[in-house]
Protein backbone atom coordinates (compact mmCIF):
# COMPACT_ATOMS: atom_id res chain seq x y z
CA UNK A 1 0.00 0.00 0.00
CA UNK A 2 1.27 3.45 -0.85
CA UNK A 3 1.91 6.05 1.83
CA UNK A 4 -0.82 8.46 0.69
CA UNK A 5 -3.48 5.74 0.74
CA UNK A 6 -2.45 4.79 4.29
CA UNK A 7 -2.50 8.46 5.22
CA UNK A 8 -6.06 8.94 3.93
CA UNK A 9 -7.34 5.77 5.59
CA UNK A 10 -5.71 6.69 8.90
CA UNK A 11 -7.25 10.16 8.68
CA UNK A 12 -10.69 8.56 8.20
CA UNK A 13 -9.96 6.33 11.23
CA UNK A 14 -10.30 3.12 9.22
CA UNK A 15 -8.91 -0.09 10.65
CA UNK A 16 -5.68 -1.21 9.02
CA UNK A 17 -6.11 -3.81 6.26
CA UNK A 18 -5.06 -7.35 7.14
CA UNK A 19 -2.64 -7.68 4.22
CA UNK A 20 -0.15 -4.95 5.22
CA UNK A 21 3.54 -5.76 5.39
CA UNK A 22 5.24 -5.16 8.76
CA UNK A 23 6.64 -1.83 7.50
CA UNK A 24 3.24 -0.73 6.21
CA UNK A 25 1.51 -1.76 9.44
CA UNK A 26 3.99 0.16 11.57
CA UNK A 27 3.59 3.35 9.52
CA UNK A 28 -0.21 2.94 9.33
CA UNK A 29 -0.43 2.71 13.12
CA UNK A 30 1.93 5.67 13.52
CA UNK A 31 -0.24 7.74 11.17
CA UNK A 32 -3.37 6.71 13.07
CA UNK A 33 -1.79 7.79 16.34
CA UNK A 34 -0.60 11.03 14.80
CA UNK A 35 -4.14 11.88 13.66
CA UNK A 36 -5.67 10.95 17.02
CA UNK A 37 -3.18 13.21 18.80
CA UNK A 38 -3.90 15.99 16.32
CA UNK A 39 -7.69 15.61 16.74
CA UNK A 40 -7.38 15.90 20.52
CA UNK A 41 -5.21 19.03 20.23
CA UNK A 42 -1.78 17.62 21.03
CA UNK A 43 -0.27 18.73 17.69
CA UNK A 44 -0.88 21.75 15.53
CA UNK A 45 -1.47 21.15 11.83
CA UNK A 46 2.07 22.35 11.04
CA UNK A 47 3.60 19.99 13.61
CA UNK A 48 1.52 17.15 12.24
CA UNK A 49 2.60 17.87 8.66
CA UNK A 50 6.25 17.90 9.76
CA UNK A 51 5.89 14.59 11.62
CA UNK A 52 4.02 13.07 8.68
CA UNK A 53 6.87 13.99 6.33
CA UNK A 54 9.31 12.21 8.63
CA UNK A 55 7.05 9.16 8.69
CA UNK A 56 6.97 9.16 4.89
CA UNK A 57 10.77 9.24 4.77
CA UNK A 58 10.94 6.43 7.33
CA UNK A 59 8.43 4.42 5.31
CA UNK A 60 10.59 4.59 2.20
CA UNK A 61 13.61 3.42 4.20
CA UNK A 62 11.65 0.58 5.86
CA UNK A 63 10.24 -0.50 2.51
CA UNK A 64 13.77 -0.76 1.04
CA UNK A 65 14.95 -2.76 4.06
CA UNK A 66 11.98 -5.09 3.77
CA UNK A 67 12.77 -5.67 0.08
CA UNK A 68 16.40 -6.45 0.93
CA UNK A 69 15.38 -8.91 3.66
CA UNK A 70 13.01 -10.70 1.30
CA UNK A 71 15.76 -10.90 -1.33
CA UNK A 72 18.15 -12.35 1.23
CA UNK A 73 15.58 -14.92 2.33
CA UNK A 74 15.01 -15.94 -1.28
CA UNK A 75 18.75 -16.24 -1.90
CA UNK A 76 19.22 -18.39 1.20
CA UNK A 77 16.37 -20.69 0.13
CA UNK A 78 18.02 -21.16 -3.25
CA UNK A 79 21.44 -21.77 -1.68
CA UNK A 80 19.99 -24.39 0.68
CA UNK A 81 18.83 -26.39 -2.37
CA UNK A 82 22.35 -26.53 -3.80
CA UNK A 83 24.28 -29.78 -3.28
CA UNK A 84 27.80 -28.37 -3.69
CA UNK A 85 29.81 -28.88 -0.48
CA UNK A 86 31.31 -25.38 -0.59
CA UNK A 87 27.86 -23.81 -0.82
CA UNK A 88 26.56 -26.01 1.99
CA UNK A 89 29.53 -24.87 4.10
CA UNK A 90 28.71 -21.22 3.46
CA UNK A 91 25.05 -21.80 4.32
CA UNK A 92 26.04 -23.59 7.53
CA UNK A 93 28.29 -20.68 8.54
CA UNK A 94 25.53 -18.17 7.80
CA UNK A 95 23.04 -20.20 9.83
CA UNK A 96 25.53 -20.42 12.68
CA UNK A 97 26.15 -16.68 12.55
CA UNK A 98 22.43 -15.94 12.84
CA UNK A 99 21.46 -18.68 15.29
CA UNK A 100 19.77 -17.78 18.56
CA UNK A 101 22.68 -19.05 20.68
CA UNK A 102 25.13 -16.63 19.11
CA UNK A 103 23.07 -13.49 19.71
CA UNK A 104 24.60 -11.34 22.46
CA UNK A 105 21.30 -10.67 24.23
CA UNK A 106 20.70 -14.37 25.00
Amino acid sequence: MEFEEMNQRAYRREDPPDDLTPAERMIYLALSLLYELHFCGRFTREEGVSLKKRLEQDFEQYRKQETEWLSCQTAMKMLRRCDLPIVQGIVAEADKMFSEEDKPWH
